[in-house]
């Protein structure tokens, strides 16, 4: 996962740019029974540090765990700390994979956006028990049900457009089954002056898809009990 990252790293802020407006009040909402003084609260798969900037920003009391292990996504997201002197007091960059990285026990939540299906399915039954062994008793998780939720074909398309100066960028994206249980997402970013295309750059991502009923029944065999969901981001909140 981490050499897949390592092209998209470039584009990834931009691209994600309507991504963060749909998920940040959903996101916001459902850590807002958070008790950051029970223990810190994990992010997994941190990226750039999207992710970890909406925790901070929804709970401004919590210190946070950012586990990332691909170092052209970490280097964006030092970056924000290096801008941010509040934030680098209060936000920890774990350089490692999550089941690679010792979290405390006893977090007051675990967030993990568009994580969930780079694990196998039979990978994720160590994600989940890792997660509830992480949480405080009563302590949440967040996760994300990463679109289409099923292996299925999904033609090539356009998904965004953003503009930065004089350029324009494109992002399009395409997913070919790999076999029964996994697809590869087929990245394309191109970037535009004017009508003239300066740059195009293809990445690729290996992902098993689960369904929210499928995530659900694997959170609740960790000792996970869903206790909120939303449709439109996907957004799954789990109790311990």
């Amino acid at each position: 996962m981490t050499d897949d990252y390592a092209a998209a790293a470039e584009f990834y802020d931009l691209m994600a740019t309507p991504y963060v407006a749909t998920v940040e009040p959903v996101l916001a909402k459902m850590l807002a029974e958070v008790d950051t003084i029970a223990g810190p609260v994990a992010d997994i798969g941190a990226g750039t540090g999207l992710s970890t900037m909406l925790v901070a920003d929804a709970l401004p009391d919590a210190r946070i765990i950012a586990v990332e292990p691909a170092a052209p996504m970490r280097a964006v997201l030092l970056s924000r700390l290096a801008a941010r002197k509040d934030l680098r007091e209060r936000i920890t960059v774990r350089p490692q994979g999550f089941l690679e990285t010792r979290l405390p026990t006893g977090c007051a939540a675990v967030v993990a956006l568009g994580v969930i299906g780079h694990f196998d399915p039979a990978t994720r039954s160590r994600v989940w028990r890792t997660i509830a062994d992480a949480l405080a008793p009563g302590a949440d998780a967040v996760v994300e049900v990463q679109r289409p939720g099923r292996v299925e074909p999904s033609a090539e398309r356009r998904y965004t457009t953003a503009r930065a100066g004089e350029l324009r960028y494109e992002g399009w994206s395409r997913a070919d089954p790999a076999d029964a249980d996994s697809l590869v997402w087929r990245m394309t970013y191109r970037t535009y002056d004017g009508d003239r295309l300066v740059q195009e750059v293809r990445t690729e991502h290996h992902v098993w898809p689960a369904d929210a009923e499928r995530l659900t029944a694997e959170a609740h065999a960790a000792g996970l009990r869903l206790t909120g969901a939303d449709t439109a981001t996907g957004l799954l909140r789990f109790t311990r």
